[in-house]
């Protein structure tokens, strides 16, 4: 038999994809040793969350997105807290702390997710919702569905507003798997610290991103997400939220290669009443690079007679 046959071929192949296997990290009780807050058991597994601030405060969930879990929100927590919001962070299954669940991460597993989450916390109705980037999707599907539980929607450089395609990994079935499983990390950990140098990042926040894409199960989480979140079109959510007269504030960065600002626009086409900030020489790393200014447009929007209660819900949908 030639030491180059497809039989031999296979063998190497698959040897090559064991060791790539064995090399990523597990989420287990070693990886969390350091990890602070605290672990709630819902459909999926186990879900890292935290809170923050003064227990009696007004309660602020924030939303992370598609690759940074909620050691994204260090620069925005003391401003937050400061003001006297109880803040609730969390990890998204597949990130940060959480565990690692083979499933499809569609709009409808996010909010089951966030729903089982509240439910197991015992969050009252009444308490604001913020996402950011991916996040930033997921929070408005969730605030269009549960309308009647909701005060105010904060979304930060949100996705669900452009009209493009997703690339060739996201369409592909199985070969974008593999891709994914064999190059993926090296692929984000580039990007990552290419995007973070040139939108001036600091390098702690940027290897943090970096370690995430050595665990097991991130890059299917993300590719997951890919295919089904991030390249959905929310016209129709942003003209619901309108319609249930849900306040909006949108912030977005005018050097945002993620999302651009042209999704800035199409938005004040959609709703007519939602607020928007535009933070100029932002890119899409806004919530690191330019904190206070992120900072002081929420807690202007929050404080803005945020006290008034949600309107009673007409239908409430228990669609995801």
């Amino acid at each position: 038999m030639s030491f180059f046959s497809p039989a031999s071929f296979l063998i190497a192949f698959g040897l090559f994809l064991a060791v790539a296997w064995f090399l990523r990290r597990p989420m287990s009780g070693r990886a969390r040793r350091h990890a602070s807050g605290e672990f709630a058991q819902i459909t999926g597994g186990l879900i890292h969350y935290q809170w923050h601030g003064p227990k009696d405060g007004p309660v602020l969930v924030m939303v992370h997105g598609l690759t940074t879990p909620s050691f994204v929100w260090r620069d925005q927590l003391g401003a937050l807290t400061g003001a006297g919001y109880r803040v609730l962070t969390f990890d998204h299954f597949g990130r940060g702390f959480s565990d690692r669940p083979y499933a499809r991460h569609t709009m409808a597993f996010y909010v089951r997710e966030i729903d089982e989450l509240l439910e197991k916390l015992e969050v009252p109705a009444g308490y604001h919702l913020l996402g950011y980037s991916m996040g930033g999707a997921i929070a408005a599907h969730y605030a269009a569905l549960r309308r009647d539980r909701i005060n105010r929607l904060v979304l930060l450089a949100p996705a669900g507003l452009l009209r493009s395609e997703p690339n060739w990994v996201a369409r592909w079935p199985v070969i974008g798997d593999l891709a994914m499983f064999l190059f993926g990390g090296w692929t984000l950990r580039r990007g990552s610290r290419q995007a973070g140098k040139l939108e001036g990042v600091d390098n702690d926040m940027i290897e943090k991103q970096c370690r995430e894409t050595r665990f097991a199960g991130f890059g299917a989480a993300v590719l997951s997400s890919l295919r089904h979140v991030i390249y959905t079109d929310q016209t129709d959510v942003h003209r619901r939220l309108l319609d249930r007269g849900m306040p909006v504030l949108a912030v977005f960065g005018t050097e945002d290669t993620v999302i651009p600002i042209a999704c800035a626009m199409r938005l004040r086409e959609i709703n007519r009443s939602a607020q928007i900030v535009e933070i100029k020489g932002a890119g899409h790393s806004l919530v690191i690079t330019h904190a206070k200014q992120v900072s002081r447009a929420v807690l202007a929007f929050l404080s803005d007679r945020e006290q008034a209660p949600p309107p009673p819900a007409l239908h409430p949908s228990s669609e995801a």
